[in-house]
């Protein structure tokens, strides 16, 4: 360290004096004097408090400091001070041990790869759905580490980096230990009859793998073919929606720099379209010459019914604002070209087709439901009778409106329908009760209109369970 100058040593000789703990009056009578040449008195005047100090000049006074209180002490109040002024904790560090006060190498100084791995695997612990992550479980992975880089072998028990250090380490790295309110819907959430479909559904695909078009999980991945006699082709149905900013072609710039654009303005397109799990694409598609055969087949798949489709395939798009929104009509007759288009597909020939539909109301819609129809006669009734499959698979057409009598051309409302269903009802039952009784009974588990349309051509399809997008690989 370079010598101290004259001006360095009156003022390290004034700090003595008024913190000497031989002096300990505060009162306006303490008078301290110095020897000042006209040389150093013209330095003084010329010092300019705004001029940044020099770290050895800091460190003189550290080290003078470190004299009279607690290294640790001082260590931790100027490290809290830069914290306070928002220095990040690295430039804290460095600074600390320029002027002495970090007595030798922190952990990480040793380790610097190792503190990346290790706030990489916090960062993807905190963002998993169970809340499970503790700094004991950072802990155990620093230390699984430290062992391998080193390539020596555990004996003990003891961390290498203790847990009160990791949790220190997790706020120095901007995590925080707040109320979890941000849990996933199905986590003690969940109504039954949406649990129930949803084992329902996760068991029917666990329960038979031998019947899709699965990959390996190798370094270099493959398709594996389904082992079953007629294999299925498993098919994903959503829709999505782009967004595109009002872009222009030309526009005034300040120092060639402009902001991003907005995604929230310009035109949008929604695209309804398919993604297969088989070897021959990830998208539904005809080439040409299985394209000629289907219209030769359906004449009517070059009308236009005002949906836009990709070549050969039956990927709608829509301009919205501008062409017709994705109801449950538009999605009917995109269904019923994509079932028309299947069977001339060279590559599905021979195999079952099985399409994963979300839970929407623009899908499952149905002829009827059993909140269309009004408790009593002559309130709201969709339909003029329900024809469904008794407990013996024999065909019953049930009438829902009066063939005779004085209420002839009324409808008979569900309390009606459920005295000739044979339902021991109350007359005062409440129309909430109603409709779940009834809701049990065959007339009224009616399939939708998407899964009649598909049961036509030969198509399964399969709804999402509600709420469980996570759900359809398509969303991935």
């Amino acid at each position: 360290m370079p010598p101290k100058s004259r001006r360095q040593s009156h003022s390290v000789s004034a700090i003595k004096k008024r913190w000497s703990s031989e002096n300990h009056s505060s009162s306006d009578d303490s008078v301290y004097s110095m020897d000042i040449s006209d040389d150093d008195e013209f330095n003084l005047n010329d010092l300019n408090f705004k001029d940044k100090m020099k770290i050895s000049d800091i460190a003189d006074i550290y080290e003078l400091c470190k004299g009279y209180c607690n290294t640790r002490y001082l260590s931790v109040l100027i490290y809290l001070t830069l914290r306070h002024f928002n220095v990040s904790c690295r430039d804290t560090d460095a600074f600390l041990k320029m002027i002495g006060g970090k007595q030798g190498n922190s952990f990480y100084d040793v380790y610097p790869e190792l503190e990346e791995e290790a706030r990489a695997f916090a960062v993807i612990q905190c963002n998993q759905k169970a809340a499970s992550f503790t700094p004991y479980e950072l802990a155990q992975f620093i230390d699984k580490r430290y062992y391998e880089i080193n390539d020596i072998q555990k004996t003990d028990t003891n961390l290498v980096r203790s847990i009160k250090s990791c949790r220190l380490d997790l706020r120095r790295w901007g995590a925080r230990f707040d109320t979890n309110s941000n849990r996933p819907y199905f986590e003690g959430h969940d109504r039954p009859d949406v649990l129930e479909y949803r084992n329902k559904f996760i068991h029917y695909f666990l329960n038979n793998p031998v019947n899709y078009y699965t990959v390996s999980f190798d370094e270099h991945p493959t398709w594996k073919k389904p082992k079953s006699p007629k294999p299925t082709i498993l098919m994903c149905h959503d829709e999505s929606t782009f967004r595109s900013g009002d872009v222009r072609q030309r526009r005034w710039f300040i120092d060639n720099s402009a902001p991003f654009f907005s995604k929230g303005h310009g035109r949008s397109v929604m695209v309804s379209d398919f993604l297969v799990q088989h070897p021959s694409s990830p998208f539904f598609h005809l080439n040409e010459r299985e394209w000629m055969k289907a219209v030769e087949h359906y004449p009517d798949l070059l009308n236009d019914n005002g949906i836009r489709y990709g070549k050969y395939s039956a990927t709608a798009f829509a301009h919205l604002g501008v062409d017709a929104y994705f109801d449950n009509s538009v999605i009917l007759l995109q269904f019923e070209r994509l079932f028309k288009l299947l069977k001339f597909k060279e590559e599905y020939q021979h195999h079952n087709i099985e399409i994963l539909v979300d839970n929407a109301t623009t899908h499952t819609a149905k002829n009827y439901s059993i909140n269309d129809f009004g408790k009593r006669s002559g309130t709201r009734c969709p339909v003029s009778s329900i024809e469904y499959l008794n407990d013996n698979d024999e065909m019953q057409i049930l009438e829902c409106y009066c063939q005779s009598g004085p209420k002839k051309g009324q409808s008979k409302g569900l309390l009606s329908i459920a005295m000739e269903l044979g339902l021991p009802v109350a007359p005062n039952i409440t129309l909430d009760e109603l409709k779940l009784a009834l809701s049990k009974q065959r007339a009224f588990q009616n399939s939708s209109k998407l899964e009649n349309l598909a049961a036509a051509y030969g198509v399964t399809i399969i709804f999402i369970p509600k709420f469980h997008c996570e759900l359809n690989p398509i969303e991935g």
